[in-house]
């Protein structure tokens, strides 16, 4: 079974490889992912973490859904609820 938090935290290592926001460089379970990046880093977050989650545990599940650009209630907002979110749609 993958380590869901640390393949998330090697996404986000890889994605900020580009967007070098210093921000994401200590991140927090209270981090908010959201606003310290733009949306092409958030589809980059996405797309690195997808396929990071596929190579581990051989099932491919999108990420993306109706609340992740949703300013209010995304679960980038705080990186415990991206966490929780991963997890509950690889079913954890």
């Amino acid at each position: 079974m993958a380590d869901i938090e640390a393949t998330l935290r090697e996404a986000l290592r890889r994605m900020n490889e580009e967007t070098r926001c210093e921000a994401l460089d200590a991140v927090t379970a209270d981090s908010n992912l959201f606003d310290a990046v733009d949306s092409m880093a958030i589809v980059d977050l996405l797309l690195e973490s997808e396929a990071l989650l596929e190579a581990e545990t051989g099932n491919y599940v999108a990420l993306a859904g109706e609340t992740i650009f949703d300013a209010e209630h995304s679960p980038l907002r705080r990186w415990r609820d991206w966490v929780a979110y991963v997890e509950q749609r690889h079913g954890r």
